[in-house]
C-alpha cells in the first residue's frame, strides 16, 4: 500500500498581504490626507485597498494558536478592524516602513484586550452563578457535566491568577477614615 503525504498548502494570493503595496497605499492616503488638511476639507474615505488588508491581516493573526480557539473569535477580529481604522492616521511613514507590523501590533493588543474583556464577563457569570445558590443550576451543571472533574471555575475557563485579579478589582480594600477630634473650647482656653 502507498503512504500518502498530505502536501503542505501554501498561503494563496488572496491571504497575502504585500509589506511594499501597502507601504506605498498608506503613503498615498498620507499625503491625501495631508491636502485635504491643508484645503480645509475633511479626511478623505480610506481606499479599499488598505481596509482589505486590514481585514486579511486580523482574520490570518485569528487564526493563529493564540487565538484559535476562543468562541468570540469573529468579535476580535471586528474590534481588530475597529482599532486599525481608528489609528491608521497615527502610522507615520518617516518613522517606519513597516505598515504590517504596525497593523499587526494593533491586531494583537485588540485580541488580548477582547479576551481580558471576556474573561471578565466570565467570571462574574460564575460569581452569580455561585451566590445564587440555585439548585436548578446546580443540578444542570452536574447532570450536563458529569463524569468531568472540573468546578465551575474550570468551566468558565479562569485560572487562580484571574480570580485573585478579578476579588481584588470586584471588592476593591476599603479605605478607613482617621478620627477627627475637636478641640473643646475649655482646652483651647486653657493653651
Amino acid at each position: 500500500m502507498k503512504k500518502y503525504k498530505k502536501k503542505k498548502t501554501k498561503p494563496s494570493d488572496a491571504d497575502y498581504v504585500s509589506n511594499d503595496e501597502l507601504y506605498i497605499a498608506l503613503v498615498d492616503y498620507k499625503k491625501k490626507c495631508i491636502d485635504a488638511e491643508n484645503a480645509g476639507r475633511k479626511n478623505p474615505k480610506l481606499p479599499d485597498f488598505i481596509g482589505e488588508c486590514i481585514l486579511k491581516i486580523a482574520t490570518r493573526l485569528s487564526y493563529r494558536p493564540n487565538f484559535a480557539n476562543y468562541p468570540y473569535r469573529e468579535e476580535m477580529v471586528s474590534d481588530a478592524v475597529l482599532n486599525c481604522v481608528t489609528y491608521i492616521d497615527n502610522f507615520d511613514p518617516a518613522k517606519s516602513t513597516s505598515p504590517f507590523g504596525y497593523l499587526t501590533q494593533i491586531c494583537w493588543f485588540s485580541f488580548v484586550r477582547i479576551i481580558n474583556k471576556e474573561k471578565k464577563e466570565k467570571y462574574i457569570q460564575y460569581k452569580f452563578a455561585e451566590l445564587q445558590n440555585d439548585k436548578d443550576f446546580h443540578n444542570w451543571f452536574n447532570e450536563t457535566y458529569a463524569g468531568i472533574d472540573i468546578g465551575r471555575r474550570d468551566f468558565f475557563g479562569l485560572t487562580d491568577l484571574d480570580m485573585q485579579r478579578f476579588d481584588d478589582m470586584l471588592n476593591p480594600p476599603k479605605k478607613t477614615k482617621a478620627k477627627r477630634t475637636r478641640k473643646s473650647k475649655d482646652n483651647a482656653l486653657d493653651l
